[in-house]
Parts: structure tokens; C-alpha cells; sequence
């Protein structure tokens, strides 16, 4: 099977909706929000960073922040995110979802927020340094990576 051009695949934007970490606490550093998907959805019962399919004309950062409030409740500027990188998945056992191209988009977590689990069985503040504690798709772990990447 011929892989489609990055013009012709599913376009998702991911929110890695990023705040600093308690001070002086183990491990410290920045954490992000981070969703357990429910079990009866596509990819269920694993974690990821909230996101999903971008509309005709949304760029990624316009996508990410409506993803983040439809599935959190959070609000964000699509003018603050900062695009981290983009990655091909290919996933022929998923035919609805087979070809995706995934954009990271960063936003720092506005102050006093309360993220409620909107379209997800649960989220949670995580350390970026911690992911890997986590059973993700594998696509999930490529932007993880490039997270901890800018993190640094």
C-alpha cells in the first residue's frame, strides 16, 4: 500500500498544555497535562495529551487550543502555542485512522486553571520527565519525546 502525500493524511494537533513544577519538590521540573482516553474509544485506555482532527482551513495551533478546551474546559490563545514538530504515524491496522500527520503545539498553562476530564476517563499533571511511566500510542511517544526535547 502506497503512502499518502503529508497533504493528503488526517491532520491532528496535540496541546502539551505545560506548567512549571512544584519548586524544590523530587524530580522537579515542568509538567504537563496529560489525559487516560476511555477504554471503548479508538486507541482506548491509554494515556495521551489532548488533541484531535484539525477542520478545513484551523491551523494547528487554532486545532490544539479548541481541542484542549472541548476536552478540558481550558481556555488558551491559539496565538500563544508554539509548534514543537510534526511526525507521520502509520497505523494500517486502524483503516478509519490509518494515515496521520500529529503537530505538537505547546501552550503555557494559564494561571489558577482546573482541567476537568471533559472527553477522557481521567487527566493529571505529570512531569515531562515521568511520560515514560505511562502506557501511550506510539505516536504519543514520538511527541513525548520531542517535548522533553524543549523542554531542557
Amino acid at each position: 500500500m502506497t503512502r499518502p502525500a503529508p497533504e493528503n493524511r488526517i491532520l491532528i494537533a496535540v496541546a502539551a498544555l505545560v506548567r512549571p513544577g512544584p519548586a524544590g519538590a523530587p524530580g522537579a521540573g515542568p509538567e504537563v497535562l496529560i489525559a487516560l482516553r476511555p477504554p471503548t474509544a479508538i486507541r482506548g485506555g491509554v494515556w495521551e495529551l489532548p488533541g484531535g482532527k484539525a477542520t478545513a482551513g484551523e491551523s494547528a495551533c487554532e486545532a490544539a487550543a479548541r481541542e484542549l478546551l472541548e476536552e478540558t474546559g481550558v481556555e488558551v490563545d491559539p496565538a500563544l502555542g508554539r509548534e514543537l514538530g510534526t511526525i507521520d504515524q502509520d497505523d494500517p491496522a486502524l483503516p478509519a485512522e490509518q494515515w496521520l500527520r500529529l503537530t505538537l503545539v505547546a501552550f503555557d498553562a494559564p494561571t489558577g486553571i482546573a482541567p476537568r476530564p471533559l472527553a477522557s476517563v481521567e487527566c493529571r499533571w505529570e512531569r515531562v520527565t515521568a511520560l515514560d511511566a505511562y502506557e501511550w500510542p506510539a505516536a504519543n511517544r514520538r511527541l513525548n519525546a520531542i517535548l522533553a526535547a524543549a523542554c531542557r
